[in-house]
C-alpha cells in the first residue's frame, strides 16, 4: 500500500481518528515496515496524545527469516493487555522507552515446606485488611481485587487504624459499601500462586488487569512483596 507521507503518517492519522473515538473502540492497531517507524508512532501517542495504554509486538516470517514486521497497538482504555502481548518483541537492543510498563510482577516465598496454602493465608490477611475489593478461589489457588485509590500507604494504613480505634465515625469499609455506582477503579489485579518445582517454595505471580498509573500497580507490587516476604 502506498500513502501520502509513508506508513507513520498514515498511521498518525489513525492516532488522530482514534482519539475522536475514544473508548468507543477497545484497541486501535497499525502495521508497519519499519522499526524506526516504531518509536516515531509510540512518542506520538505517549508525547501528543498522553496514551499510557500500548503494545508492541514484533511479527517475524519463519524462524529462520530476517523479514520483520512490527505492530503497535493502543487503548483509551484502562484494561491492560498480558505482558507477552503488549510486549511481544524478540529482537534484542529495542529500547524500553518503546515498550510499555511491565503487566506482570513475580516472586518467590523460597522454601521447603512453604506451601500455596500457607501463602495464600499471608495474602489474604494482608489484602483482606484493606479498604479494596478482594475475591479469592482456593480452587485455582488466585484471586483478583480492585482498589479505587492506594489503600496500602502509610497514610492509608493510619487512617485505617483511626477509623479501628473509633475515631473515625464508621467502619473503614464504608467507603467501598456506599458507592454503588460502576467507577472505573485505580487498580485491578490478579494474585496466582504457584508451586515451585520439588515444593521448595511458592512463587507470586500479580498480573496487572486495570489501571492507568504504572506507579499505583508498581507500589501495590512492592509493598505485597514486602509484607509476605518480610512479615
Amino acid at each position: 500500500m502506498v500513502t501520502p507521507g509513508g506508513e507513520t503518517a498514515f498511521a498518525s492519522r489513525l492516532m488522530a481518528e482514534s482519539a475522536a473515538l475514544g473508548t468507543r473502540v477497545q484497541w486501535y492497531t497499525t502495521l508497519l515496515g519499519k522499526y524506526s517507524s516504531v518509536a516515531v508512532v509510540v512518542e506520538e501517542l505517549r508525547g501528543k496524545y498522553g496514551v499510557g495504554n500500548w503494545a508492541v509486538k514484533e511479527f517475524v516470517q519463519g524462524e529462520k527469516s530476517k523479514t520483520r514486521r512490527w505492530g503497535v497497538g493502543w487503548s483509551w482504555g484502562a484494561r491492560r493487555p498480558a505482558e507477552e502481548v503488549a510486549r511481544a518483541v524478540r529482537a534484542a537492543g529495542v529500547p524500553r522507552a518503546l515498550l510499555p510498563f511491565p503487566a506482570r510482577f513475580a516472586f518467590e516465598v523460597a522454601g521447603v515446606g512453604v506451601g500455596v496454602q500457607g501463602v495464600a493465608d499471608k495474602v489474604n490477611g494482608i489484602l483482606e485488611g484493606m479498604d479494596l475489593e478482594w475475591r479469592y478461589r482456593p480452587q485455582v489457588s488466585a484471586g483478583v481485587g480492585f482498589a479505587r485509590e492506594n489503600v496500602w500507604s502509610r497514610a492509608a494504613r493510619r487512617q485505617r487504624l483511626k477509623y479501628k480505634d473509633g475515631g473515625g465515625g464508621g467502619d473503614g469499609n464504608e467507603k467501598m459499601d456506599e458507592e454503588e455506582e460502576e467507577e472505573e477503579p485505580a487498580l485491578g489485579f490478579k494474585v496466582q500462586l504457584l508451586m515451585l518445582k520439588e515444593g521448595k517454595g511458592t512463587e507470586v505471580v500479580v498480573r496487572w488487569l486495570v489501571g492507568r498509573e504504572s506507579v499505583l500497580f508498581e507500589s501495590f507490587c512492592g509493598m505485597l512483596k514486602r509484607q509476605v516476604v518480610g512479615g
